[in-house]
């Protein structure tokens, strides 16, 4: 074999072990687990918090992670939103040591430790009308685990990515640029020869 022919054949194993190194990474970045995807929830749904929407029935079957945030939206002459320390305070309607106090009208809650939360109208009438929410924040969940969707189109998720439709949770761009760099692999190594 000439010594031009070898210098290219190594040339050509040097592309494609970095190739395939750089498929393998995106690979392994693809199935591992994905970072986690905020949900807005805006409680209540469209009615906002407010007496008429049933918060109960609104928080039901929904999931609450660390990193989720809760938007209430409310009049700000309603009195707002307290936010109390604990179950006897949250049943008894409690906002004499709240706390923190959201009275904005439009209050954005960080959700950013796991435990349970609790919310009362901070007018107690209210609040003995129904109008609380108590949340148990979970751990955060990766994109790719259960979907965390919202039926009622009240909370928005932040964008995810593109899932194949065999596979959820698997973003479909990296697999096809790793198959693009395979091909391309396979390419320069039928010029080589």
């Amino acid at each position: 074999m000439p010594i031009a022919s070898a210098t290219n054949h190594g040339r050509v194993a040097a592309v494609v072990t970095g190739l395939l190194f750089l498929a393998v990474t995106m690979h392994q970045h693809v199935a591992g687990a994905a970072p986690a995807v905020p949900v807005h929830h805006v409680v209540g749904g469209d009615p906002g918090w407010d007496v008429a929407s049933d918060v109960l029935a609104w928080s039901t079957d929904r999931h609450f992670a660390v990193g989720d945030s809760l938007w209430f939206a409310h009049e700000a002459t309603d009195g707002g939103v307290a936010e109390v320390g604990g179950e006897a305070e949250f049943a008894a309607c409690e906002v004499g040591n709240p706390i923190r106090m959201y009275t904005d009208g439009l209050s954005r809650v960080g959700l950013d430790d796991e435990g349970a939360r609790y919310f009362v109208g901070a007018d107690p009438a209210k609040c003995r009308s129904g109008l609380k929410l108590h949340v148990d924040v979970g751990a955060a969940v990766s994109a790719g685990a259960s979907p965390r969707t919202e039926e009622d189109g009240a909370a928005a998720t932040a964008p995810a990515p593109s899932a194949s439709s065999g596979s959820p949770g698997v973003a479909v761009a990296p697999l096809v640029r790793a198959a693009l760099c395979l091909v391309f692999v396979w390419g320069l190594m039928n010029l080589g020869a």
